[in-house]
């Protein structure tokens, strides 16, 4: 049933825009909405809807502190169906209004200046895929990070059909992270995905994998990308990449999807996804 609650909970995150009930979410995984409700609250120690109402406002944070569309934008972007009932959501549980929290924000950021040693480009990569296992630890708390043996456990025996492959997380909750949005982590605990990052286009439909993973297409698009050395660094790869993008304009902004990190050959990549 834990696989089954994971897949509910990453059905909530790729959703959060949508106007879908837990009747939906239940049909979807096929169990009963009360079910649903029941195991939910088990795991996660609170209901479906009240987990992606704080997933919806986390996400409307990031975009309000990293992106210049308006606050009625923001709204109907994380599913809220108007300008006013966001408004009371994002007050009741931030104690600001978004327009408050947006220049808090904003002053904030625009007093850092880029760090030293890092580059952040504005590239175009192709479409690719994914193959990811949620967990619900943080990054510092998971050890083998970058070595592919840890990053397709469970997938013995597929190696050669997911050849042509780099170790690749991706990280949901390091935007809301970087500014202090997170809800509570005791019951909701950062999540990292860990698995495979496909560099040639894969028919992988085709490849049965194990419950706890899943397939990931990637669209092609634009990435605000950061090369550093170590994992530790990362942060301050965030920060820089964030930072460029504020302080030189370069006509795409942060999409609040979540930002990855690739272990290459000879350095780290963090991809964070922009658009237009």
């Amino acid at each position: 049933m834990f696989n089954a609650m994971t897949r509910a909970e990453i059905w909530l995150q790729d959703t959060l825009e949508k106007p879908l009930s837990i009747d939906d979410l239940a049909q979807n995984l096929g169990y009963s909405a009360s079910q649903v409700r029941r195991q939910f609250r088990h795991y996660f120690h609170t209901s479906p809807s009240a987990y992606r109402e704080k997933r919806r406002l986390e996400r409307a944070a990031v975009l309000l502190a990293f992106t210049p569309r308006n606050i009625a934008q923001i709204a109907i972007g994380c599913g809220y169906q108007n300008h006013s009932s966001f408004s009371r959501a994002f007050q009741r549980h931030f104690q600001l209004s978004p327009r408050n929290y947006r220049q808090g924000m904003r002053y904030v950021l625009h007093q850092q200046i880029p760090s030293h040693g890092f580059t952040t480009r504005i590239e175009r990569t192709p479409a690719r895929q994914a193959v990811l296992m949620r967990l619900y630890k943080s990054p510092e708390h998971l050890q083998g990070l970058g070595d592919t043996t840890y990053h397709s456990h469970q997938l013995e025996g597929l190696q050669a059909r997911l050849a042509d492959s780099t170790p690749v997380v991706s990280l949901p909750d390091l935007l809301s992270e970087k500014i202090d949005a997170l809800s509570d982590q005791t019951s909701h605990p950062v999540r990292t995905d860990i698995g495979l990052y496909l560099e040639t286009l894969h028919n992988i439909k085709s490849i049965p994998l194990p419950a706890p993973y899943r397939r990931v297409n990637i669209a092609t698009r634009y990435y605000a990308s950061t090369y550093f050395h170590e994992f530790s660094q990362l942060s301050r790869a965030l920060t820089n990449t964030l930072l460029e993008l504020l302080h030189k304009p370069k006509n795409v902004y942060i999409s609040g999807d979540a930002p990855m990190v690739l272990w290459q050959p000879d350095y780290l990549e963090l991809r964070v996804p922009l658009t237009h």
